[in-house]
């Protein structure tokens, strides 16, 4: 990536995390970063791209934390997966502009982040199951049936946390119980 691009992807997602996608205009993202409106519509033809590009960038870096995780060698799967739910939901906290993409509104209006969502889904599912099998295998989780099932139903329940924990303001108050919680989840799936 080219500084200027990098320079103005940066300026983007501090402006964007700051006031939002709506109330954030190019002509603002490119006197931030000190460059000429035709050099960011030259890297970025629309603040809709623009705005995708920081999305994918903050649940790339959400990736590389997980991916740290995920592949810890000989760890207990039970520990992975606590480890997991965790990190992912401490990044999340601090990824503004994933969370304007929460907001009903946006979600309803805006497509052009459909395909970036549903990306890390897949990919979030495929390291789920891949733990679950490990644990499986290692004779230290019990989970009759389809093991992607289990996986889909983890992640359909951490995402619909987000709205709740993220837009609603309750992360600090409730995440304290989030171990307690991954403790009787992680417990219900262990093998006795």
């Amino acid at each position: 990536m080219s500084p200027t691009k990098e320079k103005l992807l940066s300026t983007a997602s501090k402006t964007f995390s700051k006031y939002g996608f709506y109330k954030t205009s190019m002509d603002e993202i490119a006197k931030s970063a000190r460059k000429a409106k035709g050099s960011l519509y030259y890297h970025f033809n629309s603040k809709e791209l623009l705005f995708r590009e920081v999305v994918l960038s903050e649940l790339d870096f959400l990736k590389e934390e997980l991916t740290v995780i995920f592949n810890a060698p000989n760890t207990d799967s039970r520990d992975i997966i606590k480890a997991y739910m965790t990190k992912r939901m401490m990044i999340m906290n601090i990824s503004i502009n994933y969370q304007e993409t929460l907001r009903p509104e946006f979600y309803e209006f805006y497509e052009f982040l459909n395909d970036v969502i549903l990306e890390m889904d897949l990919w979030e599912k495929k390291q789920i199951t891949a733990i679950l099998n490990k644990g499986v295998a290692n004779d230290e989780l019990e989970l009759p049936g389809d093991i992607e099932v289990y996986a889909e139903m983890l992640l359909i329940f951490l995402k619909g946390l987000e709205t709740p924990l993220f837009l609603k303001g309750q992360y600090e108050r409730l995440i304290s119980n989030f171990d307690n919680l991954i403790g009787i989840l992680t417990k219900g799936i262990s093998k006795l």
